[in-house]
């Protein structure tokens, strides 16, 4: 699988969905309580950092790593994305995840295409299919659509 596409429908506008997805006082509050840092121009620097509960199991400080590649906001973000999580992952190339936000029906229509190719552990890992790995894209999106809708993610 080199290509994934993901889309959910959330009930913000773009604005919000753009938020929760680029800021560090929102985007740590869903998903796997990452703080991911962007410098939103064409050239800056991604990062993921590891949440407590990732360092305490191994993981490296920062456990995804990329460039921005374009940025019109809040429509488009196109970026590398390059996982650190293990030797072996590190090892792989870096895919290009492209984060397309889209007015419809009076929500956010968001779309999530990760491109994967040459990274097969990534692709597993990010499609939710390997045990014990989180759930991937899958995971990420509901927990973002619950967290922008309701204020707080989901089970919480």
């Amino acid at each position: 699988m080199s290509v994934q596409v993901n889309r959910v429908f959330i009930n913000a506008k773009p604005q919000q969905v753009w938020d929760a997805i680029t800021q560090p006082e929102f985007n740590d509050k869903y998903a796997y309580r990452c703080v991911s840092e962007y410098e939103l121009r064409v050239g800056g620097a991604f990062r993921a950092l590891a949440s407590k509960e990732m360092l305490d199991h191994g993981a490296p400080e920062v456990v995804i790593d990329g460039e921005v590649i374009e940025c019109d906001p809040p429509r488009r973000l196109v970026q590398t994305w390059h996982a650190n999580f293990s030797p072996e992952i590190a090892a792989e190339a870096a895919g290009t995840l492209t984060w397309e936000l889209e007015e419809q029906y009076g929500s956010t229509r968001l779309t999530v295409t990760h491109e994967t190719t040459d990274a097969p552990l990534t692709a597993a890992m990010t499609s939710g299919d390997v045990q014990d790995a989180g759930g991937g894209w899958p995971y990420l999106l509901s927990d973002l659509k619950t967290f922008v809708e309701t204020g707080a993610p989901m089970g919480g």
